[in-house]
């Protein structure tokens, strides 16, 4: 944040003397000088002015330019007797108090009594000088008395020039003591020794006390008003005696331009004695109790001048009054410049940022320009102006937020859309493929879950879940419908093939048993057939008993069974043909059997 007290003097090119207040004599009326307005309103921090006033030609421009120590840069200075300083001037280099940090800036005014200007507009300038300085110098030739008291008969006239409060004056000038600078008389060309009555040596301001407190009788009635003004008006009070700056008289027309080892050197001591206390007894210009910046300086001499042009008296609570709600209006402008500067900075056309980061940034702007709203507004806080202004850069804030944050969201949800096209992809791909059926619905779940992980993840900004519910509004439904589609294909698809699978089994099956009833007929038949050998080999095998029977009574029988051996032999070879027939029958049997079991099994 800038530093608003930091004033930079490198910045202002020459150091010069302009006139601050004119007065226009054609239209009779004060002016604020633009150039000198737009000086003191870049001023900082605490700033002081020093305001000499005085009878013309009576030195004050010189003993000015002395104290700033500038020679024909200066305030300008006449060898003529008419006086040259019209209106308020005002140098534009201070003197600065490092260790306060005060710049003390000097004032000069034109001289009183001219009688090129009535009596009223003298009252007027010196009005001003007062509620103008930090410190008002008083300069006037010679000693303090009747005559001299009488110069600052303007003094009498401070409670009609100038008002405290719009209301209720009648302790004005004893409540004005409260409002008015540090008061020096300076007595140029003085040449007598200060005692009192007692011929005791006294200070300057001892003599300046004893003078005001001078109560003798033959005193005038004007002279005792204008010491009453002084003792009421001002209550910090001070007096410096100068000599005569040159000795010879010739050398006071070109005083100005003579170097200051060409001066008396007690001048040059009495000058260095003031700017010193000046630099260290000068304060801060305040109103209210508040040290004023250049820039409420500004206002509270354009409220006083506008109450002057238009025949009024300056008041010092109006004035106020001014000057707060100014600064209130000075606070929001500032203010709402930091925040668009603010805004412009961390806001890019091409940056989206998330919630976070936006509510960070806009509570940190606003922060600052709360900061420099009070910074500047904040004179007095417990006032109308100051809760009003408030409010107008709160609602100014607040618009700018909303905004901000709805750009914000409208580069969010461009991103947030691109976010969910990349990871919705393959959510869709796999639906496309027709990857999910009823028996693996969880793998979709997963994959849905990983899509809103990973777009609440990429996503950012406060409308994000507002731009995923509307994709979901618009995709939903389409989602779920291919994923129906999926499903019921991928069941139709499967309970197709099972149900082809099914037929080819039924065929198969069919056939098979098709084959057992063929083998189951062959083996019938084949039993039948190894029945009815078992029968011919039963019949063959009694047969052959009897045979064997008939064999064995012939081979009793003697030689008659020789005879018919022949015919035994035959009979042997066709039951030995008959058991070859038994056995390749058997074996036809187990065979048989043997593939009816595996057809069974199949």
């Amino acid at each position: 944040m800038i530093d608003l007290d930091q004033i930079k003097l490198e910045q202002i090119n020459e150091f010069k003397a302009i006139q601050l207040i004119t007065f226009v004599s054609q239209n009779n009326k004060f002016e604020l000088n633009s150039e000198a307005a737009k000086f003191l309103s870049q001023l900082r921090g605490n700033i002081a002015f020093v305001v000499i006033c005085g009878k013309y030609r009576t030195g004050k421009s010189f003993l000015l330019n002395k104290l700033i120590d500038v020679q024909n840069e200066g305030f300008q200075v006449s060898p003529t007797t008419t006086s040259c300083t019209q209106g308020i001037w005002l140098y534009t280099k201070p003197i600065i108090n490092k260790q306060s940090n005060l710049q003390i800036y000097f004032l000069d005014t034109e001289g009183s009594e001219s009688g090129a200007k009535s009596q009223a507009h003298d009252a007027k300038i010196f009005a001003l000088a007062i509620l103008m300085s930090s410190t008002f110098m008083f300069n006037s030739i010679g000693c303090i008395d009747e005559q001299s008291i009488i110069q600052l008969h303007l003094t009498t006239l401070l409670s009609k020039n100038i008002q405290v409060q719009d209301h209720d004056n009648s302790n004005n000038e004893n409540i004005l003591g409260y409002y008015t600078p540090k008061f020096i008389w300076l007595l140029r060309d003085f040449v007598l020794e200060m005692k009192d009555g007692q011929n005791r040596k006294i200070t300057p301001k001892e003599y300046l006390e004893l003078a005001l407190h001078d109560d003798r009788q033959y005193q005038s009635e004007n002279s005792k008003k204008v010491r009453k003004t002084l003792l009421t008006c001002f209550k910090d009070r001070n007096c410096f005696q100068f000599v005569r700056p040159v000795i010879n008289e010739n050398n006071l027309q070109k005083v100005n331009q003579l170097p200051n080892n060409q001066l008396r050197e007690e001048f040059q001591q009495q000058v260095i004695q003031l700017r010193e206390y000046l630099f260290k007894n000068t304060s801060p210009k305040q109103l209210n109790g508040v040290n004023l910046n250049g820039r409420m300086f500004c206002n509270m001499i354009e409220t006083f001048i506008t109450n002057f042009n238009k025949g009024k008296v300056p008041i010092i609570s109006t004035a106020w009054e001014h000057i707060v709600e100014t600064e209130c209006q000075q606070g929001l402008i500032q203010a709402k410049s930091s925040y668009e500067d603010n805004l412009r900075k961390y806001f890019h056309a091409d940056e989206a940022k998330s919630f976070e980061e936006i509510f960070q940034i806009l509570k940190k702007i606003r922060d600052e320009s709360f900061q420099t709203f009070h910074y500047i507004a904040g004179i007095r806080e417990k006032n109308n102006h100051f809760e009003e202004y408030k409010k107008k850069l709160l609602d100014f804030m607040t618009e700018k937020e909303n905004l901000a944050i709805r750009l914000n969201d409208d580069m969010n949800n461009t991103k947030n859309e691109e976010v969910i096209a990349e990871v919705s992809q393959k959510l869709k791909e796999n639906l496309d493929q027709e990857t999910f059926t009823i028996d693996n619905l969880e793998v979709f779940f997963q994959h849905f879950n990983e899509f809103l992980t990973a777009y609440d993840k990429k996503s950012a900004g406060t409308e994000k879940a507002n731009t995923l519910i509307h994709f979901l509004q618009n995709h939903h439904p389409i989602i779920v419908k291919q994923l129906i589609n999926s499903v019921v294909q991928k069941y139709s698809k499967n309970k197709n093939q099972a149900e082809e699978e099914k037929a080819v089994q039924q065929v198969k099956e069919k056939q098979l048993l098709d084959n057992i009833k063929i083998l189951e007929q062959n083996i019938s038949q084949h039993e039948t057939k190894i029945k009815k050998l078992d029968q011919d080999k039963v019949q063959l095998e009694a047969q052959k008993k009897q045979l064997s029977d008939q064999l064995s009574k012939l081979q009793t029988e003697n030689k008659t069974i020789r005879d018919n051996i022949k015919d035994v032999d035959e009979l042997q070879n066709m039951i030995a043909q008959k058991n070859e027939e038994i056995q390749g029958l058997k074996k036809i049997i187990t065979s048989l059997q043997t593939k009816k079991k595996k057809g069974c099994c199949g």
